[in-house]
């Protein structure tokens, strides 16, 4: 039996994005494993509090030290977290845990733990789930932006003094050097693992893969009538489907701009878009009663909402893996994905299980879309190897859950002696 105590700098709640998703469906996974794991997942919450999901897991919440709710600034960010440098409540539960892992290093849970572990002699593993540098570039850009508008000064910032490229890099360097202290890092996508491996040796990382439950995402959910009679679809049109938040982190301004470009084509296209965000109503001014905006829905009825589509349009360029790219395709839905982030690396070859975009223009998303719609035997073909891929090769969480994380983690429990690497490291973390 190994212990673990999972740190997550977000809140928990309904419409809570993939990070949250995830170990969601990982404490699922291990409630059927009471003699091998014991876990605990801690979240941001109104107040201190538990959730029991079973015997060996559950649920953990801690008020914010200093919640980044508090700053006006940041009103617009996808997730609130804690800012804080330290929050000693979660030291009575890092004491019963043999693993602590964390989700999100530069936060008030990274850095607790971090000092927690360099004290007290315990081993010290993260996972990426976020491209948090580009991120802060994205968000500090949107930022000067509203206090400045575009003119001279924001030019000046931006442009010149390139202070949402210099905090992505500050971003990046902090990220490399809490990576350097850990035990093991678990990578997203390729890109992760170039940049880990400049900080930590091979044997201490390893890829991190997201699963699937198919009872929740699969073909057979597909309902088209209910689909139209629930979010006001109409009928006989071509539907062109986006799940995420609704903000530039998502790209979701292409898919809006896209739309918009096929409607002018006088083609039958009619958008969903599930999620919510600052670009609301941005979108609503332009595609009018062409797009539903059904806002957040519950988990339970993504899986009939894509296998109901006609096709899942995702521009983002952040994703480190794009949980809602697996969930599409799961549920035989295509997909069309940028070729910047690590959305893509869920598709097998472009063309046959789903379809790569590699220029960020609406123009040739729109251009790819039209391809498929005129082209029903391909996007039927297309639907039927992005089936079989799923059922071929992809992972239940339970899956990845005894593969990639429970051996991780009870090799790092069983080869500490008293002396974890990250407190090993911890002299060059400090004077670094």
């Amino acid at each position: 039996m190994v212990a673990v105590g999972v740190l997550i700098d977000l809140k928990w709640h309904r419409g809570a994005g993939g990070h949250v998703k995830c170990w969601e469906a990982f404490a699922q996974a291990a409630t059927i494993l009471p003699e091998q794991l014991d876990l605990s997942l801690h979240f941001l919450g109104e107040q201190q509090d538990m959730l029991s999901l079973s015997n060996n897991v559950r649920y953990l919440f801690h008020p914010p030290r200093f919640s980044t709710e508090r700053l006006p600034f940041l009103k617009d960010v996808p997730g609130h977290t804690d800012i804080a440098a330290y929050n000693a409540a979660l030291l009575p539960y890092l004491d019963k845990v043999d693993v602590v892992h964390t989700t999100h290093p530069q936060f008030t849970f990274g850095k607790t733990a971090l000092r927690y572990c360099q004290t007290h002699h315990k081993p010290l593993v993260t996972s990426i789930h976020t491209d948090t540098p580009e991120y802060s570039r994205i968000y500090t850009q949107q930022t000067l932006s509203r206090l400045f508008g575009e003119g001279y000064l924001n030019q000046l910032l931006s442009r010149k003094l390139q202070i949402p490229y210099r905090y992505q890099q500050l971003m990046l360097a902090r990220q490399r050097r809490y990576w350097q202290v850990c035990d093991h890092v678990f990578t997203a996508q390729p890109s992760d693992l170039d940049q880990v491996q400049q900080v930590l040796p091979v044997e201490q990382i390893s890829h991190l893969r997201r699963g699937i439950n198919p009872d929740q995402f699969h073909p057979r959910r597909g309902d088209r009538n209910w689909l139209e009679q629930t979010y006001g679809i109409p009928p006989h049109k071509f539907l062109l489907l986006f799940v995420g938040r609704l903000d530039a982190c998502k790209n979701v301004m292409t898919y809006a701009q896209t739309l918009k470009i096929l409607l002018e084509q006088d083609l039958p296209f009619h958008g969903l878009i599930v999620g919510q965000g600052d670009h609301q109503t941005d979108i609503e001014a332009l595609l009018g009663e062409h797009v539903s905006l059904p806002g957040i829905v519950s988990h339970d009825q993504l899986g009939p909402i894509y296998a109901s589509a006609d096709l899942f349009v995702f521009p983002s360029q952040t994703e480190t893996i794009g949980n809602v790219v697996i969930e599409a395709k799961a549920s035989g839905l295509p997909v069309l994905v940028s070729a910047q982030g690590g959305a893509h690396q869920s598709i097998g070859r472009s063309g046959v299980d789903g379809v790569i975009v590699s220029e960020d223009t609406a123009s040739a998303w729109a251009e790819t879309i039209v391809a498929l719609y005129q082209a029903p035997e391909k996007l039927a073909a297309l639907r039927q190897a992005t089936i079989a891929s799923m059922q071929q090769r992809w992972p239940t969480w339970q899956d990845v859950l005894k593969e990639d994380l429970l051996p991780v983690w009870q090799a790092v429990a069983s080869a500490y002696n008293g002396t974890s690497t990250a407190w090993l490291k911890s002299i060059n973390y400090l004077s670094g």
